[in-house]
This record gives structure tokens, sequence and C-alpha cells, in this order.
């Protein structure tokens, strides 16, 4: 299965994106919307347009100059649910701003996973909800599940053409 991750690229110089880094997970006041601080996840979306969408949608997104996009391969049916663990969104999971009890899923998620038994196949994501696209949904990667996924930046959007142009 493919799965996707986008980074903007702002300035004149083009930094190194690792497609399968999580140590941003982790970054901001309290985390981000799925996990806290001490919860290392990586965000990927479904499709490559919500992964871009979710980028274009922070602030400062005026200050884009393009996008990449990296396509993830994990392995086909390992993927699942929240339904699958067990895991209840809290009816607030998509509140603005982020409410600390939607930063539990990641964990919830994480530890479902290490009490499955022993020879049982166990996930490498969980399929949530997108905030930005009632359609959609993200996919949170186990970070330490890193050497079964592949990963490659599939393509460059120059995001020019969204910002509005001064005469």
């Amino acid at each position: 299965m493919k799965v996707y991750r986008a980074r903007a690229i702002r300035g004149p110089v083009s930094p190194t994106f690792d497609p399968l880094d999580y140590r941003d997970s982790v970054a901001g006041p309290a985390g981000w919307r799925f996990n806290d601080l001490k919860t290392e996840i990586l965000y990927t979306a479904e499709v490559e347009a919500l992964a871009t969408l979710d980028v274009a949608v922070r602030p400062g997104w005026e200050t884009i100059r393009e996008i990449l996009i990296a396509t993830i391969e994990v392995p086909d049916g390992s993927i699942v649910d929240l339904d699958d663990l067990g895991i209840v969104l809290p009816r607030n999971w998509n509140a603005r701003p982020v409410q600390d009890d939607s930063r539990v899923i990641a964990r919830e998620f994480l530890d479902a996973v290490a009490a499955l038994p022993a020879g049982r196949s166990k996930p490498v994501g969980l399929r949530v909800p997108s905030v930005v696209s009632s359609l959609d949904y993200n996919v949170l990667l186990d970070p330490s599940r890193l050497a079964e996924y592949r990963a490659s930046i599939t393509s460059r959007i120059p995001f020019n053409t969204l910002r509005s142009s001064r005469s």
C-alpha cells in the first residue's frame, strides 16, 4: 500500500527531506493532532492531495515556494482502522485548536499493537479521519517499524501559482 507525505519548501535553498524522519512529530508546544510530546509517530495521508493540503493549510502557507511529495510503501494489509483496535475518537477530535484528549490516539495505537499476542501479524499504521477533508484519511505510521517502509520523493509541486501576485 502507498501513503504520502509532504514537506513545504520555503526560501531559495531546498533543505533535505527524509520522508521517514518522524522527529518533528514531537515538536510544537504540545505535539500534533493525534500525538503528544512523548509519542513519536509518522504522519502520512492515504492520498497525495491530502498530504499537500495538510501542509498548505498551516500558518505561513504564503511563504511556500514548492511542496515535495514522498511516496511511502508499507506492507499490504498492514494499515488498520480505529475500530480494529477498539480505539474511539473523542467527540472533539477535530476541534481547533487541538484538544489534549485527541493527542492520546497515537499512544493508544502503539500500546494496542504492543499488546497483540506474539505470532499475530501486527499493523504498522492506523487510519484516522482528516480534519481538512471529510472524505479522506491520514495514516499514523509506527516509527519503530521503519525497516518495513520504502520511501522516495516522487514529485515537486511549484506553489507560487497559489500566492497572490502584486504588480
